[in-house]
């Protein structure tokens, strides 16, 4: 009876998709330019169901919409130099006006998760500025992570729409216990802009382990107090957060670790 059980528990395991399987192989492709100094949103390799379709139609349109900006952006720039008579060659000012860093920060088990940060001199503003941008995908379903989903009732979390400096609108989070640890390590210089309630990007970095947050949708002349909080795993527990994404971090960390 005893070997009956151990091969019909092997069996199962041998039936039962690992991670992996249900990820498909889950595999992006290397990161490429729409320009020099401007990263595309890299897409998954081969999406093979619907989930990973969806991504890559999302991620499509999100490189035509940065595509649009930077259209708008160097429009923007020329009207600039025109106004301001200066003497430096227009195509030199335009070709440095906007920079992008694509980072792939996790892919898989069950989330993919890619982190854009943007530079950009002169859009014919009047000062030069930065934004940060979190994609992170579900690949049950291929959408973006509900972040509201992701933490229990009992924690009081609100959704926030924003937009980002190409036009994108990005979800982030309302977390009153999270916004006390940003309030903690935030500069002296900076606390004043924390003190009502702020929202905040969220995502998986594999690699060390942590989940990410990062105060969102700030004023101007505050945009430097937005800082990374490496949450660790036993801090995001304590705050909350939905045990599957967690334990999902976590086995990504430690086949990170294997890799190397």
């Amino acid at each position: 009876m005893r070997r009956f059980i151990a091969v019909s528990l092997c069996l199962l395991a041998f039936l039962m998709p690992s991670n992996a399987a249900l990820d498909g192989g889950l595999k992006v492709e290397p990161v490429k330019q729409l320009r020099k100094g401007v990263d595309a949103w890299p897409l998954i390799v081969n999406p093979g169901n619907a989930a990973k379709q969806r991504v890559n139609a999302t991620l499509t349109r999100l490189n035509l919409r940065l595509t649009q900006a930077l259209h708008n952006c160097d429009a923007g720039a020329l009207e600039s130099i025109k106004q301001t008579g200066d003497a430096a060659g227009p195509r030199d000012k335009v070709s440095e006006d906007w920079s992008r860093k694509v980072v792939v920060t996790m892919q898989g088990p069950r989330f993919l998760s890619l982190v854009a940060t943007d530079e950009y001199v002169n859009c014919g503003g009047a000062h030069p500025d930065s934004d940060t941008m979190a994609m992170v995908f579900d690949m049950t379903t291929g959408t973006p992570v509900s972040w509201p989903a992701m933490v229990t009732k009992s924690a009081g979390a609100a959704a926030i729409l924003g937009a980002v400096s190409d036009g994108s609108k990005v979800g982030a989070l309302v977390l009153p216990a999270l916004a006390k640890i940003n309030l903690a390590a935030a500069n002296e210089d900076c606390r004043d802009a924390f003190q009502d309630p702020q929202p905040f990007q969220l995502w998986p970095d594999a690699k060390n382990g942590a989940l990410v947050a990062q105060a969102f949708d700030l004023p101007h002349v505050v945009a430097a107090c937005a800082i990374e909080i490496p949450l660790s795993m036993a801090q995001a527990r304590a705050l909350g957060f939905d045990e599957g994404l967690l334990g999902a971090i976590e086995q990504a960390h430690r086949e990170s670790g294997q890799s190397h």
